[in-house]
C-alpha cells in the first residue's frame, strides 16, 4: 500500500467511526425516551434504567451504522467486481447488520422486554463486534 493509500483508507475509516459515534451517542441519549411511551404503567424512571444496557445499545447503534457504511462499500465493489467472493462480503455483512439490528436494547424495549441481568456480558460480545467492523471498514478502503 502506498502512503497516500493509507491515508486515504484512514481518512475514511476515521470518517465512518466518527459518523457511528455520533449517531450513537445521539440514539442512546434520545430515541428511548421518544420511542418508548411513558405514561401510566410504564413507570416514572428512564425507559433503560440500567447503564450496562445503555452500554450496549450504543455500541450495538455504533455496529449499525458502521455496517451501513461497510455494506455500501462491498455493494459498489460487487458492481464493479461480480465474484463470488464479493458476494460473500456483502452476504456477511448483511448477516451482521441483521444480528446488530436485533441484539440493540432498543428493540426489545420496543417489544415490551426490559433489563438484562447479564452484567458486562451484556455489551461485551457487541464490543469485539465492533472492533472487528471497524477493522474490516479501514480494510475495505485500502
Amino acid at each position: 500500500m502506498t502512503e497516500d493509500t493509507t491515508q486515504n483508507a484512514l481518512r475514511r475509516t476515521g470518517a465512518v467511526v466518527a459518523v457511528s459515534l455520533v449517531v450513537a451517542a445521539l440514539v442512546t441519549l434520545f430515541a428511548p425516551d421518544i420511542l418508548i411511551p411513558r405514561g401510566p404503567g410504564h413507570g416514572g424512571g428512564p425507559p433503560i434504567p440500567d447503564t450496562l444496557v445503555q452500554v450496549k445499545l450504543f455500541v450495538s447503534t455504533y455496529n449499525v451504522v458502521a455496517l451501513a457504511f461497510l455494506a455500501g462499500t462491498y455493494a459498489v465493489l460487487y458492481r464493479d467486481l461480480p465474484n463470488r467472493f464479493t458476494l460473500s462480503l456483502l452476504l456477511f455483512t448483511a448477516a451482521l447488520l441483521l444480528y446488530a439490528l436485533t441484539s440493540s436494547p432498543l428493540v426489545s424495549l420496543l417489544l415490551g422486554f426490559r433489563g438484562s441481568g447479564l452484567g458486562p456480558f451484556t455489551f461485551l460480545p457487541d464490543l469485539f463486534a465492533a472492533v472487528a467492523i471497524t477493522f474490516l471498514t479501514y480494510q475495505s478502503s485500502a
